[in-house]
Parts: structure tokens; C-alpha cells; sequence
């Protein structure tokens, strides 16, 4: 079968939207919270409840099955005071341009604000003073909203999610789900994909010309 140059080029520009697709690095949908691996920190004043399995009567998961997904609420804090509950992910080894995606919500109740903020700590360390913002006091929706960040360039870290209220009592519920790592490969491997066959294309049409 002979290929035309403009089949060719076509072929190119598959090849390099293929090869652009973003790698799935790591993906959590809580199935089972206690044995995922994160780490739960609870530093809130006074200490309540750590974050738990989710639970389907207060609304089912944005995936899986109806619990899948980390919850946190105003226990956090016994009903009073200052909630600070981190969710922290194990150690994940990750690549140049990866990103991270996750789900997030609340229950629409009137008189509450829950809010979080999202962090990333390079290599190993799990302790929460370890961790920089990636964003900070994101205002949980009623709704499993997508958010997503770009993470830094380095060879491993962890991520973390920090239910934050100032106070309890303005506080209801969180839900986290469908957590994902993923990256784009280098420009210059699907770049050379494509100019490859560019060049092939070339090549036959000036053969065609000879």
C-alpha cells in the first residue's frame, strides 16, 4: 500500500497527539481508606475524629462504589474550635510535567463553609510542616468539582489535603475522591515521532520527483 505525503502528515499528527496523551503515575478512589497507605494527621484544637471511610447516606462517591471516598466533617475539631485534618498520600515517584487531579465536595447546608487547601512536600517527609500550599482555602462546592494543580518537577513526593475551618461551628462536611497523579512525555519524544514521519513524507515526494 503507498502512502500519500498528506497521509503521512496525518499519521504524524496521530502519532503526536497519541504520544501526548497524559501516563497515569497514581490514582487512589478510597475503596478502602484504612489499608491505602495515608497518612491521617489530625491538628485540629481540640482533636476529634481523623478522616474517614465515606459514607453513602450523607452522598455516594464521585466513583467506584457509593463509600469510595475519604470524608472529613465537623467532628474533626469535637464540634468546637479549629479544624486542621490532613489526608496525606504515600510516597509517589513522579515525572517531569505531572499533575495532579482530584474531586472534591460538600453538602449543600445553609450556614456552612467548608474549605481546603491542597499541599505537596518533596520526598519522604510526612510531617505536615514539611508540606508548601499548592492552593489555599478552596471553598468546597455542593457537587463533586474536579480541581486540578501542576505539581513540581522532582523525583518523588507527597501530596496532602487539609480540611480547614477556622471554626468548627461554621463547619459540615468534606468528601475527596478519585485522587490522580499523571504526565505528559517530554516534547521531544513525540516531537521526533512526528518528525520522523514529516521526513519520510518528504523523502517519498522527492523520490516521486526523480
Amino acid at each position: 500500500m503507498k502512502l500519500t505525503h498528506t497521509c503521512l502528515l496525518a499519521l504524524a499528527g496521530v502519532a503526536l497527539a497519541s504520544a501526548a496523551q497524559a501516563d497515569t503515575i497514581y490514582s487512589e478512589g478510597f475503596e478502602d481508606l484504612a489499608n491505602s497507605g495515608w497518612i491521617l494527621t489530625n491538628n485540629s484544637s481540640p482533636a476529634g475524629t481523623s478522616w474517614l471511610q465515606g459514607a453513602n447516606e450523607i452522598f455516594a462517591a464521585q466513583a467506584g462504589s457509593e463509600n469510595s471516598y475519604a470524608l472529613a466533617n465537623f467532628l474533626s475539631a469535637n464540634g468546637s474550635g479549629s479544624i486542621s485534618n490532613w489526608l496525606i498520600s504515600p510516597e509517589i515517584t513522579l515525572a517531569a510535567g505531572s499533575t495532579l487531579s482530584f474531586y472534591a465536595r460538600t453538602e449543600n447546608t445553609a450556614g456552612f463553609q467548608d474549605a481546603f487547601n491542597v499541599y505537596f512536600s518533596a520526598g519522604s517527609a510526612s510531617t505536615t510542616s514539611s508540606f508548601t500550599a499548592l492552593a489555599t482555602a478552596v471553598t468546597a462546592q455542593n457537587g463533586w468539582t474536579l480541581y486540578t494543580f501542576a505539581l513540581p518537577e522532582v523525583a518523588t513526593g507527597r501530596i496532602a489535603f487539609e480540611y480547614s475551618v477556622a471554626n468548627a461551628d461554621n463547619a459540615n462536611v468534606l468528601g475527596i475522591d478519585s485522587v490522580q497523579i499523571s504526565a505528559v512525555p517530554e516534547p521531544s519524544t513525540y516531537g521526533l515521532m512526528a518528525l520522523g514521519l514529516v521526513g519520510m513524507a518528504a523523502l517519498r515526494r522527492r523520490r516521486s520527483a526523480e
